[in-house]
């Protein structure tokens, strides 16, 4: 598979992801993500993937809406470093909040499907209103 198809297929991967985290779809999650994930949220919480899972579903975290701003594709064979810019509409314990983050985002290929393994966020300011 060529670069431009690896990256074309975790583009794609990762707007379902992306569908799946606001539609609260835990089952088409459970899939995407590896069993090792390592999640960092821009408040700098730590979760694995059962407590990631846990609260999306528990409606701990209510995503509204994730809109990528930029990204940058590394493919370095089996593992996919996605670094970029994201804006995310999302609800924590009943507060609505605007997240403008800056994260890293990995990707691995484990029997012949790729599963998002690491996701570490980095608050950026939020635009200004105009």
């Amino acid at each position: 598979m060529s670069v431009s198809q690896v990256i074309a297929q975790i583009t794609e991967l990762d707007e379902r992801r992306a569908q799946m985290v606001v539609a609260r779809d835990i089952a088409g999650l459970r899939q995407l993500v590896g069993d090792d994930l390592l999640y960092v949220h821009s408040s700098a919480t730590e979760e694995d993937k059962a407590l990631y899972l846990e609260r999306l579903e528990t409606g701990y975290y209510r995503y509204l809406g994730m809109k990528n701003l930029k990204r940058a594709f590394r493919v370095l064979g089996d593992v996919v470093l996605v670094n970029g810019d994201v804006r995310i509409d999302v609800e924590v314990k009943g507060a609505v909040k605007l997240v403008m983050s800056r994260y890293l985002q990995v990707w691995a290929l484990r029997d012949g499907r790729w599963q998002m393994v690491s996701w570490q966020s980095t608050p950026m300011p939020a635009p200004a209103a105009g």
